[in-house]
């Protein structure tokens, strides 16, 4: 057996260290608790030992030095024997750097969010809001921290940094929120801690709708920049269509020419953001369709210039020209969402049409989501106001005749006694 030994820790003598039938250590004679280990299968180590605070009753701490000569590893055990000198535990140190290096950061788990949730579950369209969201607001300023450390203040100030675009900033701390609890479910933080659950500031109901005269310089516009070059027929057929139809934005993007059917009079979307969809091809929407070009091998109704399936960006851009040529404005609120809005409120204040038949038309299975889509015009506001006016007024010239002759009554009978 070989007794640990104590010499200065160089290559020679590590070079010479032979191994026995038990761990020994060779301890350096310059640097206290560094020493190099000798396993009985002939492994090598450095190590660096020493006791915590409170003397001989404090405890032993081991830290594995990881270098590949001694000089590196005698600088190491130097450092470490500073930080231990001045009142640091050095393998404390050490371990929560190893936990912090294995614990995956707010951007791994977005990242993983995206892939195992939004691409998976979520349609096309709101998947692609998720992941502009998540690369655009959540990772440059919460993808730095460690998820099992990230704490509500840290969220709250994020929201507050975000708060110039309330709505945005609401929605960005909700899919948040719906990331963290997927990290309780993955085991990477404990149950019910979601530093998400803050409180979020009521945001304007957007009230922005397009006026009859405004959609008209919409539809000229995307015409003259058909004319001219500016935009492809097909992003323009794409736009007229989202006119006449109300459909989402996805929906003309994804619509391919063998679910048009003419002889039915259908339009049909097996999958949509409510399921299967049909609409009708109207005197409106038909021309449309017949006028548009056709490319063997090319299934989309509306392909990119490319002849593949068109972005949605490509499709926003179209709108975005249309709506500068027109100079029609919608600041914070400008999106081809607008357009299904205004198909949508033009639906609803058809009083001929019975609500069943009229969320058929739009698209909508619930009548609380029909109900959010139900806008009227500010011409309709005046004239049911109008209305109202005048069958209070009414109201109130009916009353004052009938007291008129209540009040005749009592005199007639008063003189008559």
């Amino acid at each position: 057996m070989i007794e640990n030994q104590k010499r200065k820790i160089t290559k020679t003598v590590i070079a010479g260290a032979k191994p026995a039938t038990r761990e020994y250590v060779i301890w350096d004679a310059v640097i206290p608790g560094f020493g190099l280990r000798i396993r009985p299968s002939g492994a090598t180590s450095f190590i660096f030992v020493y006791r915590t605070t409170g003397g001989r009753g404090g405890k032993v701490r081991r830290v594995t030095i990881r270098a590949t000569n001694a000089e590196a590893a005698r600088a190491e055990a130097k450092a470490l024997s500073g930080k231990h000198h001045g009142g640091a535990d050095p393998a404390e140190t050490k371990a929560a750097l190893r936990r912090k290096a294995a614990s995956p950061t707010v951007g791994d788990l977005l990242d993983r969010f995206l892939t195992d949730h939004v691409d998976r579950d979520l349609k096309p369209v709101t998947a692609l809001g998720y992941r502009r969201i998540i690369n655009r607001a959540l990772k440059p300023r919460l993808g730095h921290f460690p998820v099992d450390a990230i704490a509500t203040k840290d969220v709250a100030e994020a929201y507050q940094a975000m708060r110039a675009t309330p709505t945005q900033a609401a929605l960005a701390i909700r899919i948040f929120s719906s990331a963290m609890s997927l990290a309780e479910e993955w085991g990477l933080r404990p149950a019910g801690s979601n530093p998400a659950r803050i409180r979020l500031k009521a945001t304007r109901r957007r009230e922005r709708l397009f006026s009859d005269n405004e959609v008209s310089r919409l539809l000229k516009a995307i015409d003259e920049l058909e004319a001219k070059g500016a935009i492809a027929a097909s992003v323009a057929l794409g736009l007229r269509l989202l006119f006449a139809t109300g459909c989402r934005a996805g929906e003309i993007q994804s619509l391919e020419w063998k679910n048009v059917d003419f002889d039915e009079g259908l339009m049909r979307w097996s999958d949509t953001k409510t399921g299967y969809l049909e609409k009708p091809i109207t005197d409106e929407v038909r021309p449309l369709l017949e006028a548009a070009d056709r490319v063997i091998g090319v299934p989309w109704v509306c392909p990119a210039p490319k002849l593949l399936k068109m972005r949605l960006e490509t499709l926003e851009a179209g709108f975005e020209r249309a709506m500068a040529e027109a100079k029609v404005e919608a600041k914070e609120n400008a999106s081809l969402h607008l357009i299904r809005h205004w198909f949508a409120s033009k639906t609803y204040s058809d009083k001929t049409i019975p609500l069943p038949l009229q969320m058929k038309i739009v698209g909508h299975s619930a009548v609380a989501t029909a109900m959010r889509y139900a806008h009227v015009t500010r011409d309709e506001v005046r004239a049911a106001a109008g209305s109202a006016a005048e069958r209070r007024g009414a109201a109130i010239k009916t009353a004052a005749k009938r007291a008129d002759v209540i009040q005749l009554a009592r005199g007639d009978k008063a003189r008559s006694t």
